[in-house]
Formats: structure tokens, C-alpha cells, sequence
């Protein structure tokens, strides 16, 4: 493993000519972000902490509510990438004091363990599946991708396992979503990638961005039929499953399965059930009015009784998140 911390950080540019980093969850520093060991302390010590804010005046609570960040009931897809790039990776950006406050939180480490651990999950059953059909192209499905930040960490993941897995083949990101700041962006990631002497130079990948409500999830069956001969990911990390209905992630895993090929994969992550899920997570989303779905592993199961798919696999992270994979049955 790289240990040089003054490895290269490439750049593309966001919004208003800022230039950004592009998340590489191999890069000394994110791992240097990741302390698991107080991440767990942190997430022992919410409950404790959300119990004495909420007793706290009501003007102190209103500022707590404000340096959350939260917009319309959930985090965009930019600012998830901000807090998934650490107080290291995130520097060199010009931050209002809020955000420099947030990225410096343990309890957002998480969202840098999560990252890291589905994009090990995805490049492991990629990797199979490449080695089985070097003839195949590669297709990802990202349902709220936003940055997309798990389906390009996965290609990097697989390029440092076996190079040659990932040539002469070709290679879409297909990032459905109705935020528009966060896919632009993973665009951007993308185009940077492929020039001389990056990550993915000489690599036939091309980025889709298609504007997808998961309410009508009806372009998930065309583009999947007319990559029919594919290998397939369909991914949703802190999307559809943490804040979709039933009724929307049962149709959008119908949708899916129809035309995928039989070795089609979905991934994805979700919360613990609120009986279950670590009081100081639960306290903190519902005080700062997150509209987060407490599905856990028996609603996951629930769900995927009525759909053709079956749990292959999940992984837990502190009573919190859920990382998940599905095969067809």
C-alpha cells in the first residue's frame, strides 16, 4: 500500500472555475482519514451527545442545525463528496466555516468507511466476472449517484488489483439522477482521468448522465436491454435505499432485473432499523430533520421477497450502515 502522503492529488473543476479533488480512496491521505477505532468511540458517545444538545437552548440548537448542512431533508451529492474527501484531502478548498466544521467531524467518518468498504465489495465481484469474460463490456447503473464516487473508486480499485481486466473493453457510468451538480462534476473526474499519464488513460470509458427520477423507473429497463451482453452493476450508495419508498425500491429492482444479464449484480447501502440502529445516529438525523428511511436487514428482506432478486451478501458498519449485494435468484 502507498504510505507517500505527498502523492499527487489530481484536480477538475466545479462550479464557478473551482478546482476540486478527485476522490481516490487508494490515496494516503483518505486512509489517514479513517480511525476506526474512534469512529466507534465517537458513535458510543452519540447518544450521550444528542441527549445534551437537546437540552440545550433553543438559539444553540438552531446554530447546530445550521452547520449540519442539510439540504431539503437529505446531503447533495457535492457536499457527501466533501465530507467522503476528509479534512486532508479537502484542504485546498475554499470552505465556508461550516463545512471546514463539518469535514472535520468523526461522526462523518463513516461516510468515508462506507465508500471505502462498497467499492471493495463491487470491485470483488467485478473482478470475478472480468476475469471469467474478458470478451464483455462493463456497464454501471448508479441510481442517485450524484458524483458517482463508488462506481470511479471501483474501477480504481480494480485497475490496482489487474490493469488488464479493464482494457480493451468498453466501460460506461451511467449516473441516474435528478441533481445535476454532482453528476457534471464526476463527468469532469472522468475527462481528467483519461488524459497522459492518469489513472485512466488509454481506457475506453465513457461517463451517461440521465436524468432519473426513481419514481419512474422505466429507463432502467431500455438501457439495461440495450447493454444486454454486458457484465452489470446497479449501485445506490446513500440513494434509493436509504431514502426511497418500498414501493420505488421494488420497482426499481423489477425494472432492473427484466433485461440484465443472469450474473447482473445490485449494490447498495441502508440504515439499521430504527430498534436497531445506534441511538445517537437516529437522535442526530431526526434532530436536524433528515428524512432517512430505518430499513435494516429484515426490510431489506421484505423487499427483495417481492422481487426476483436474493441477498448474496451484507456487511455492518457500528450499528449504522448496511452494505449490501444482490444476485438473481
Amino acid at each position: 500500500m502507498n504510505t507517500d502522503q505527498n502523492q499527487p492529488i489530481p484536480y477538475a473543476v466545479f462550479e464557478n472555475d473551482i478546482q476540486f479533488p478527485i476522490l481516490d480512496i487508494t490515496h494516503p491521505l483518505f486512509n489517514a482519514s479513517i480511525d476506526e477505532q474512534a469512529y466507534h468511540l465517537s458513535c458510543l458517545k452519540s447518544a450521550r451527545s444528542i441527549e445534551s444538545l437537546k437540552k440545550m437552548p433553543g438559539f444553540i440548537q438552531n446554530i447546530f442545525v445550521k452547520m449540519s448542512n442539510v439540504d431539503d431533508f437529505y446531503l447533495s451529492g457535492m457536499r457527501t463528496l466533501l465530507y467522503k474527501l476528509g479534512p486532508d484531502l479537502s484542504r485546498g478548498i475554499k470552505l465556508g466555516f461550516r463545512d471546514k466544521w463539518a469535514v472535520k467531524q468523526t461522526s462523518f467518518m463513516g461516510l468515508r468507511i462506507r465508500l471505502r468498504d462498497l467499492c471493495r465489495r463491487q470491485s470483488k465481484l467485478l473482478q470475478t466476472q472480468l476475469k471469467q469474460f474478458p470478451e464483455r463490456n462493463l456497464c454501471f447503473f448508479n441510481i442517485a449517484g450524484g458524483a458517482a464516487t463508488d462506481s470511479i473508486n471501483t474501477l480504481i480499485l480494480i485497475q490496482e488489483s489487474d490493469s488488464e481486466l479493464l482494457k480493451g473493453r468498453k466501460i460506461e457510468i451511467n449516473i441516474l439522477d435528478i441533481d445535476t451538480y454532482g453528476p457534471n462534476f464526476a463527468k469532469r473526474c472522468i475527462d481528467v482521468l483519461k488524459q497522459p499519464g492518469e489513472r485512466f488513460h488509454g481506457l475506453d470509458i465513457t461517463l451517461n448522465i440521465i436524468h432519473y427520477n426513481w419514481s419512474q423507473p422505466e429507463a432502467l429497463l431500455k438501457m439495461s436491454l440495450e447493454r444486454s451482453g454486458w457484465i452489470q452493476l446497479c449501485s445506490s450508495e446513500g440513494g434509493l435505499f436509504e431514502y426511497g419508498s418500498d414501493s420505488d425500491i421494488i420497482e426499481n429492482l423489477n425494472h432492473f432485473f427484466t433485461n440484465s444479464p443472469a450474473d447482473a449484480r445490485v449494490t447498495g447501502s441502508l440504515i439499521f432499523d430504527r430498534a436497531n440502529v445506534n441511538p445517537g445516529y437516529l437522535g442526530f438525523t431526526e434532530f436536524i430533520g433528515v428524512q432517512i428511511r430505518y430499513l435494516g436487514p429484515e426490510g431489506l428482506q421484505r423487499i427483495v421477497t417481492q422481487t426476483s432478486w436474493v441477498l448474496e451478501e451484507f456487511h455492518e458498519i457500528d450499528t449504522i450502515y448496511i452494505l449490501f449485494s444482490l444476485k438473481k435468484a
